[in-house]
């Protein structure tokens, strides 16, 4: 793969199938998009905080994908809209020229086309804001032949024109909320009682662990997300909350340092977790979820070479699926309990198999043991007892907050 850095605007031609662009500024990657938007395909874009799938043909955007936040995302819209699915999908693209969602929905498309395009323009505008308050820029393009796209394009010139009154607003009127996917802590329960009453405190308390992002919390109270992002930067100022920080992502280091040029961030002292699960969809959104939080992640697909992995890494704790090839969880546990200084090693079994048996196996082999989410409901429920069950193994600096 080649690699190009660029400080000049792209107006007649796009970078050939895969060519890396790196260090780019939003004027040399919206003129870019326009140019490839003319064909079908996937264009790849990374800051160090986020890493955007987009699905550009006919002149626009039909989808815009944050990696580990696809599904979630597109259920949570769609059951606003009154549309729920008897289970959450797990989608395996690995395919560089594909979107992680397009075949769930393009499916949801068919049977409910108004309100699958509203959905995906929320998306779309959500990303495209996100996109806009980000500073450099990394991007690939992958054009896609045989793709037939039916979900309809938004055009990039129109979708920047009605996104920029809103962006001018985020950039110059907020002290402490800066972008749309921060996460919001609790600093002071009492005050924020008073101030939103009894009603609304549990709901409100409950979006404001540090695990929900600012669009997240917009889509709870069904609010718009700039008025939410106001009253969320207000109590900011009189610290009853904490805008926290994005997490950079875990990039590809290079010889040289990180995968956009810049020198490898400082060692971060909080709790290492390690993940094994053969779902890389699964893997994304796990570890997006921690870093989130603020823990160090390390994850592989491959449980046969898990327990060398967790040798290197020196985790505080282990999560691992039960039903994987090659060597399943329980066969895993027993690797690394052989190893003296893996003995007591917390480890955490996670599958969709929410029964006794696996319960009781758990227990006997020394672990705990936590159940994905097999619906939208399940979701909160989840990530809850995550929540909870880190605070117990691996807290957190900033759990003392809570």
């Amino acid at each position: 793969m080649s690699t190009t850095h660029l400080n000049v605007g792209l107006h007649s031609s796009s970078p050939p199938d895969g060519q890396v662009v790196k260090d780019a500024t939003l004027n040399v990657l919206l003129p870019a998009m326009r140019v490839m938007s003319r064909s079908t395909g996937v264009l790849h874009v990374e800051t160090k905080h986020h890493h955007w799938k987009i699905l550009l043909t006919g002149g626009g955007v039909a989808t815009m994908e944050q990696e580990g936040f696809v599904i979630p995302t597109l259920v949570a819209k769609f059951a606003a809209k009154g549309i729920k699915f008897a289970r959450i999908p797990e989608l395996e693209v690995k395919q560089a020229n594909r979107p992680y969602c397009y075949s769930f929905v393009s499916q949801v498309y068919r049977r409910f086309p108004e309100q699958t395009k509203q959905v995906l323009l929320e998306v779309i505008n959500e990303n495209f804001l996100a996109l806009h308050l980000e500073e450099r820029f990394t991007f690939t393009w992958y054009p896609t032949a045989d793709l037939a796209v039916e979900l309809p394009a938004h055009n990039i010139a129109e979708l920047e024109k009605a996104i920029m009154p809103e962006v001018r607003r985020w950039q110059e009127e907020f002290q402490d909320v800066k972008h749309p996917f921060q996460r919001v802590q609790l600093l002071d329960a009492a005050n924020l009682l008073a101030r939103v009453g009894n009603d609304n405190f549990p709901l409100f308390a409950k979006v404001t662990t540090g695990q929900h992002r600012i669009t997240e919390i917009a889509e709870t109270f069904k609010q718009p997300l700039y008025r939410t992002a106001v009253l969320l930067d207000r109590l900011a100022q009189k610290q009853i909350i904490k805008i926290l920080q994005l997490p950079e992502r875990d990039v590809v280091k290079d010889q040289q340092g990180t995968l956009d040029g810049t020198p490898p961030a400082p060692a971060s002292k909080e709790p290492k977790v390690f993940i094994v699960d053969d779902s890389t969809l699964l893997l994304s959104q796990f570890r997006s979820l921690l870093t989130g939080w603020g823990y160090q992640v390390e994850v592989t697909e491959d449980a046969t070479q898990a327990t060398q992995k967790i040798m290197s890494y020196h985790p505080d704790v282990v999560f691992a699926d039960i039903n994987m090839p090659g060597l399943n969880g329980f066969e895993l546990i027993k690797q690394i309990r052989r190893h003296p200084d893996m003995q007591n090693l917390p480890l955490v079994l996670v599958t969709a198999e929410n029964n006794m048996t696996n319960s009781f196996r758990a227990r006997w082999a020394n672990c705990r043991f936590i159940a994905k989410a097999r619906s939208q409901a399940d979701t909160e429920r989840f990530r809850d007892e995550l929540r909870e069950l880190l605070r117990e193994l691996a807290p957190l600096s900033t759990d003392a907050l809570v």
